[in-house]
């Protein structure tokens, strides 16, 4: 009889530890459940409160020319024949035969395909219009207030970084650009404007894209993603170019030639805290071939996640 007490006590004291155990377990369980939830939430929600969000997203796209400058040996070439053309000698008699002689043993010695390569050369050199043609994409990021944040904030500075072509052009080369600083347009598509790993705009009292200045309450940052390798445009028939995207389908570029996708992250550091959130845009805007500029305001931005650094 005492041994069955004895039992019982040792079996009532196994399970309370197995349940005080389980319990233990039951409750790390819950717990790690929940920061998993959390977390995950996180990841898909982002923060739900910060100081400074983008209102909207404003995009051109259009085109524009450069001029083809002539290399040093078409300009010397050209200065060579308008001074042959300035100064002509009058050859003796001798010598006027001796050169037909010469020109017609030249003319039988040059290969034929030289003869048509040197045709379409002297053409080129006296094209009137021969044009470099960029198919850009203007980019004007506009950052909002929160003006129910808890405290008041400021922006030090906006940053974009990580940029990545996620889906490339069929034709032509796509460049990053920032705006020029000096006073002939916003941007000039050389590599002095090139954007590197990160472009960073400074906030400021005011916006001034020239010296890549935000307003430090809010305001633009602008960006361009241009297609410098489409080619070039020669003409002799034109009266003018008009700059903008009708010169494409003169050169029979389509919009499935120029389509791309692109990725980047959006950095803003503020007084306390500094977020990110990633963009994802198709350029350039549909519909571009004939027109000389189309425009497009994306307010539709809820699916922006932004997250703490």
């Amino acid at each position: 009889m005492i041994k069955d007490k004895f039992k019982r006590i040792f079996i009532s004291e196994n399970s309370k530890k197995r349940i005080k155990f389980f319990s233990v377990l039951f409750v790390l369980i819950i717990i790690i459940a929940f920061a998993i939830f959390t977390v995950m939430k996180y990841e898909v929600e982002g923060e739900k409160e910060v100081p400074f969000k983008v209102g909207k997203i404003i995009v051109i796209s259009s085109a524009t020319t450069e001029t083809q400058e002539k290399t040093t040996e078409q300009k010397d070439s050209a200065e060579q024949t308008e001074t042959q053309q300035e100064q002509p000698q009058q050859p003796t008699e001798n010598q006027g035969n001796q050169t037909v002689e010469q020109n017609e043993e030249q003319a039988i010695e040059q290969p034929a395909e030289q003869q048509v390569q040197q045709a379409e050369q002297e053409k080129e050199d006296n094209y009137i219009w021969n044009e470099k043609v960029i198919q850009t994409n203007d980019i004007c990021i506009v950052l909002d207030e929160n003006k129910n944040y808890k405290s008041e904030q400021y922006i030090k500075n906006v940053k974009i970084e990580n940029i990545e072509i996620l889906e490339n052009v069929k034709l032509g080369k796509i460049q990053v650009y920032m705006p020029n600083s000096l006073d002939d347009g916003l941007y000039k598509y050389t590599n002095d404007y090139l954007v590197g790993a990160t472009l960073t705009y400074t906030g400021a009292s005011s916006d001034n894209k020239k010296n890549l200045e935000i307003g430090n309450k809010g305001g633009c940052v602008f960006i361009s993603f241009a297609n410098v390798g489409i080619g070039e445009y020669k003409s002799n028939d034109d009266q003018e170019i008009i700059q903008g995207a009708s010169i494409l389908k003169k050169m029979n570029v389509s919009d499935e030639d120029l389509k791309f996708k692109v990725s980047f992250d959006l950095v803003i550091e503020a007084q306390d805290k500094t977020y990110k959130t990633n963009i994802v845009m198709d350029l350039p805007i549909e519909d571009l071939d004939g027109e000389n500029e189309k425009g497009k305001e994306i307010t539709d931005l809820n699916k922006l996640i932004y997250k703490r650094q």
